[in-house]
Parts: structure tokens; C-alpha cells; sequence
């Protein structure tokens, strides 16, 4: 038989093909999503003023929509405030937390592991931006928005954390005297 791969090195391979490409793409998509929201809020706010004076949005309104665009542009920065927040030095590069001469292979895996935890993470932050984003949308209930927002909150600082992993186990650790 040829060579085969077993189970650890497939996992390290997906995690370092897939690490790079998925949190470029979620940088990229969170780009092209702000301006192409910016660009659609403002021309159909454009069109209500004309269409019908006093139906459009207040300044405030539009003011918020181009800051909550101009989080979803800058992703990267927005999850590196929010870790330095707590604290943290945030890296979107591969993890190598569990130190491989000590525990072999299985170090490996672990290490895999929590770089696609990142990965996950940088897209949970996407889709909470996203959420705080559409809380803004026309014919939004006040309920409905702040389910919304509150979402929105949950699903970044969970993405903040899984992106800030190695951190977030090193604090689990202390608090627990575990270190």
C-alpha cells in the first residue's frame, strides 16, 4: 500500500488549509458585505427622501448604520479591541498552545483543534456584527431589534473568546489553581 495518512495528520492539514483561507474569506465577505450594505441603506434612504420627504431616517439612524458597516469592514480590528479588552493578545495565525514534546501527537491534535476553534470564531464575530447590523433594518420591532443586539453581543464576545482561546484556557487554569 502507498502511504496513508492517519487521523492527525488529516486534522492538521485541515486545520492549516483551512485556518488561513476561512479567516481571509470572513475578513473579505465582512468587506463586501459593509460597503454593499452602506451603499444600499443610503441610496434607499436617498430614494424615501425624494420619494416622500419625512419618510426617511434620522441622522442619528444613518450615522449608526455607517458605524455598524464600518465594524463589519474592519472585523479584524474590532475582535483585536475587544480581546485587548480583556486583556489578550489576538493572533488569527495557526495555535501552538499544548507543548508538543511533552504530550507528542496528541499536542498535535489539540493544537489542530483550537486553530479551527479560532477559525469558528472569527465567523461567530462576523454573524454577531451582521446581527447588530440588521437590528437597524426598517420594520423592526423594538422586541425584534434587541434580540437582535443581544444576539448580536452573545455571538461576538463568543467568537472574541474562541478566537482568544490559548488566553481564555490559561485564565480557566489560574482561576481554577490549576497553574
Amino acid at each position: 500500500m502507498g502511504s496513508s495518512l492517519d487521523g492527525i495528520t488529516l486534522l492538521v492539514n485541515l486545520a492549516s488549509g483551512l485556518q488561513g483561507a476561512a479567516t481571509g474569506l470572513a475578513f473579505t465577505l465582512g468587506i463586501f458585505l459593509a460597503v454593499v450594505g452602506a451603499v444600499g441603506y443610503l441610496a434607499r434612504q436617498s430614494w424615501l427622501a425624494r420619494k416622500s420627504p419625512g419618510q426617511a431616517a434620522s441622522g442619528g439612524s444613518v450615522v449608526a448604520m455607517i458605524l455598524l458597516c464600518g465594524g463589519l469592514a474592519g472585523l479584524e480590528q474590532l475582535i483585536d479591541a475587544a480581546g485587548k479588552q480583556l486583556g489578550w493578545q489576538v493572533s488569527f495565525d495557526a495555535i501552538s498552545y499544548v507543548s508538543v514534546g511533552t504530550f507528542g501527537q496528541g499536542a498535535v491534535a489539540a493544537n489542530a483543534l483550537l486553530t479551527l476553534l479560532r477559525m469558528v470564531g472569527v465567523w461567530f464575530c462576523l454573524t454577531g456584527v451582521m446581527l447588530w447590523r440588521r437590528s437597524r433594518k426598517d420594520g423592526h420591532t423594538g422586541l425584534s431589534a434587541g434580540n437582535d443586539v443581544s444576539s448580536g453581543t452573545v455571538k461576538f464576545i463568543i467568537g472574541v473568546m474562541m478566537v482568544c482561546s490559548p488566553y481564555l484556557l490559561d485564565a480557566i487554569e489560574k482561576s481554577l489553581g490549576m497553574s
